[in-house]
């Protein structure tokens, strides 16, 4: 379990001070693939870096497993870091070295014997599906390719958690994909925690359980990824989340409307879960006095769970509309109305 426990940091910049985070509490749990967003300057990175202590905070505890790791002496953190590995934007890889070598590095500064060393990068290369590379340079290499040597060096140790500070920003969206597919198998095959930060929401729909949205050193909100997806609160989070699922209504159809001289309501519908399969619709219009129309819908996958928000317009009479209004939240779903 990593804690962030009222974590503040200050930096001093040209007789500045910047407060580069503020009073942030985060908990992630063993297993978790937590993900921190937020836009350049958010201060994701510098959380992320004290983890294995690159970064240490100005006031605050950090805590791995109970222990606060900025009170530990350098050779008790050295072991700590033994158990972290971390995979980077522009991958650092040593050009000079193999495939092979690079994988190796962290074993060998551990000072493990080159029997286990063999044995461990061999293992690792077949499971990055790239054993034909191990005596490539990475001027040899493909984005992709780099990235997964990249974590196959990260993983060398055995690791309980995995730092992922931006891998895959310097990807196409295709590489990205089968990146995100592989850290998905680190986490399940080797029960490793993997914690993430990013810009790119689509990384946090695809792969994470849990997030956090940061904006200028806070944390602004976070849960798991369904219900923060599905209720956006904050601002920001919701200018993050529109770009994967949207749900503003095209402004043809909002003309549409404004002409429509009925007695009709809005009503957004937010189907989670099995409640996606469920015929509420269908239902308004066999057995209510109402008419609707779905004038918006988007349905996305998170996770194992499916997400689904439709916009209905619902026509009729004031109390047929109220009624309306009460089926759906015996039927389990959330509704709000929507205003043009």
């Amino acid at each position: 379990m990593i804690e962030f426990k009222q974590i503040n940091k200050e930096f001093v910049s040209k007789g500045h001070r910047v407060q580069a985070l503020q009073n942030v509490s985060l908990t992630i749990e063993d297993g978790d693939i937590f993900g921190i967003i937020g836009f350049s300057g958010a201060g994701k990175s510098t959380l992320l870096r004290m983890v294995n202590a690159l970064e240490t905070p100005t006031d605050g505890e950090v805590l791995i497993n109970g222990t606060n790791i900025n009170a530990l002496s350098h050779n008790e953190l050295r072991q700590v870091r033994k158990n972290i590995g971390m995979v980077f934007q522009s991958f650092n890889l040593l050009n000079s070295k193999t495939v092979y070598e690079n994988v190796a590095i962290p074993l060998k500064l551990n000072k493990v014997d080159e029997a286990t060393i063999d044995k461990r990068v061999k293992e690792l290369l077949a499971f990055i599906n790239l054993p034909d590379k191990a005596n490539a340079y990475p001027s040899q290499l493909s984005g992709g390719q780099k990235q997964r040597v990249g974590i196959a060096r990260a993983l060398a140790t055995k690791p309980s958690i995995l730092l992922c500070d931006e891998a895959t920003s310097a990807l196409d969206p295709e590489t990205t994909e089968a990146i995100l597919q592989l850290l998905q198998r680190v986490n399940k095959e080797f029960n490793i925690t993997v914690l993430l930060v990013t810009h790119e929401i689509h990384v946090i729909q695809e792969i994470c359980n849990r997030v956090a949205v940061m904006e200028h050193g806070k944390v602004v909100e976070t849960g798991s990824v369904l219900d923060v997806f599905s209720r956006p609160e904050q601002s920001m989070t919701k200018r993050f989340v529109q770009t994967v699922i949207p749900e503003k209504i095209p402004d043809s159809i909002i003309a549409e409307l404004q002409r429509d001289t009925r007695h009709y309501e809005l009503i957004k519908v937010r189907f989670l879960g099995d409640t996606v399969t469920k015929h509420v619709i269908y239902e308004i219009n066999r057995s209510l006095p109402v008419e609707s129309n779905i004038i918006f819908a988007s349905v996305n996958q998170l996770q194992d769970s499916a997400l689904g928000i439709f916009i209905l317009q619902v026509v009729g009479e004031a109390a047929a509309i109220a009624q309306t209004k009460q089926y759906i939240t015996d039927s389990g779903l959330e509704w709000q109305e929507v205003t043009l």
